[in-house]
């Protein structure tokens, strides 16, 4: 076996180490659990489960300096939780394993045999490959052949073709998932959401304004009547690769104020004709900390020219790249008062969906990584918040002085009037073109890259929710008024 690649959380071990030896046994280990019944021979099965799996490999080393190689060896095997293993004799397949024990070095001059423990706690294989099965044509069933001989849990993508109020599906290993209300499409019909401001960025959009009739949440720095902070600058739309997002182009200003150009868009009243009713009013921005330059951005809700309810993104320190994410309210009190503030960790990525939802008195602000895994949400209940009216939007990134500023990316900017009628049945759930990512391992949904714990159904089977060996069908259902979703299935195939 000399040779053979050995890879292990991404580092290849075989620089190290010459495989001469890999044992791996035959299959799963198997427990089976028997019972002695009364005074019969014997013993009754009950059931067989599967445990979890050693794999050992050994190998020769030769170095000139056997104590950095152990210490080299060491720090690449040394893991928390299980990594990837790929052993190069077994084609196309990985071991999610974890390193067990401590490896033993037979040292000789210049030489030594190691010996290195994995236990594998499914105690099966994983295809490096990952396989796709959909329903391109629109049907609603997909029937497929899992080539594995284990079962596997896959990521399920549901791209809306249409408004739909409802998304389920069904597995033919007894797994279902739904998501939304399928009982009621009257009702859906009845309270169909407003989407009042949609905006890209590929250009200015149509209606809004720049420096003009805009609002914020600090009107003055440090709440001082001399320092007034200034909405100048321009927005230069149509930048970045995808030529869809908005880049401010800043002003000089020496004036030791906070400034930069700000947009401004007015929002329509709901369909009821009120404007106190149920909404989600989300962002997304690239807002990259620095250690040299501090700047901020607002995304305000107005109420009749002034800001209401206010998501602020600041890096306020010059000497640290660190980033505060402020929930606000600007109308409660003579003076404006932050009423959470979250500290960003560093490991959050900086393409950032910042949302403002209202159900009746309570808001609720979310931050959430786009196509990440970080998300923080804080909530509060006040009648004040449920009667304020909300007039108009203004997004404002802004730079202090003439300091060093940060880079300020706008994506999009959307206001949608939801459902009032009740808090559950919301209707029109998913809009055209929402990308929908069901992981049934780890029981997570993402709507447009960004989790949705909202959408996380009680009563749902998801533990059931897998591809067995062979044969498999998956069924699809939507909204009956809905067109079907375009569905795509990837999975990794599993072997014992």
């Amino acid at each position: 076996m000399a040779g053979i690649s050995l890879i292990y959380n991404d580092v290849e071990l075989s620089q190290w180490l010459d495989v001469t030896n890999v044992q791996r046994n035959v299959g799963t280990a198997h427990t089976n659990t028997m019972v002695k019944v009364g005074k019969s021979d014997g013993q009754l099965w009950q059931y067989m489960s599967r445990d979890a799996k050693t794999i050992t490999v050994t190998g020769i080393i030769t170095n000139a300096n056997l104590a950095n190689l152990r210490r080299e060896l060491g720090a690449a095997i040394d893991t928390d939780e299980p990594q990837k293993l790929i052993i190069g004799d077994d084609t196309g397949v990985y071991y999610n394993a974890i390193y067990d024990g401590q490896p033993t070095l037979a040292e000789e001059w210049r030489a030594g045999t190691v010996s290195l423990s994995f236990i594998v706690p499914d105690g099966v294989a994983h295809s490096l490959t990952t396989t796709t099965a959909t329903n391109g044509d629109g049907t609603d069933t997909i029937s497929f052949n899992n080539n594995g001989s284990y079962k596997s849990y896959p990521v399920i993508t549901a791209t809306m073709s249409g408004d739909n109020g409802f998304l389920g599906l069904a597995s033919s290993s007894g797994g279902y998932l739904e998501f939304g209300d399928a009982e009621s499409p009257d009702k859906i019909y009845g309270t169909k959401s407003d989407r009042v401001l949609w905006w890209s960025y590929r250009s200015q959009p149509a209606g809004s304004s720049i420096n003009t009739g805009c609002v914020t949440a600090y009107p003055y720095r440090l709440g001082d009547s001399k320092y007034p902070n200034a909405f100048d600058g321009s927005l230069k739309f149509g930048q970045g690769s995808s030529k869809e997002v908005a880049t401010p182009a800043w002003a000089s200003n020496s004036a030791n104020v906070w400034h930069g150009p700000a947009i401004h868009g007015d929002i329509a009243a709901n369909i009821n004709g009120v404007r106190t009713g149920y909404f989600t009013f989300s962002n997304r921005v690239d807002f990259k900390p620095t250690k040299k330059g501090f700047g901020r951005v607002e995304f305000n809700l107005e109420n009749n020219g002034q800001s209401g309810i206010a998501a602020i993104l600041r890096d306020s320190g010059d000497k640290s790249a660190s980033r505060n994410f402020d929930c606000v309210v600007g109308t409660l009190s003579s003076t404006v008062h932050s009423l959470k503030s979250y500290v960003i960790p560093a490991s959050w990525k900086t393409f950032l969906e910042a949302k403002i939802t209202r159900k009746g008195n309570t808001v609720t602000w979310q931050l959430a990584e786009i196509n990440g895994k970080h998300s923080w949400h804080w909530s509060t209940t006040m009648a004040e918040l449920g009667a304020m009216e909300i007039t108009g939007v203004t997004i404002w990134p802004q730079k202090y002085s003439n300091a060093v500023d940060l880079d300020i990316e706008l994506t999009d900017s959307k206001f949608v009037w939801q459902n009032e009628t009740t808090v559950t049945d919301i209707p029109n759930l998913f809009a055209d073109g929402d990308v929908v990512t069901i992981d049934t391992q780890s029981k997570k949904i993402l709507v447009n890259g960004v989790e949705d714990r909202g959408l996380q159904e009680i009563g749902n089977h998801w533990d059931d929710f897998f591809l067995t060996p062979g044969n498999n069908t998956i069924t699809v259902d939507g909204s009956s008024w809905a067109t079907q979703p375009r569905v795509d299935i990837y999975y990794q195939e599993a072997y014992v």
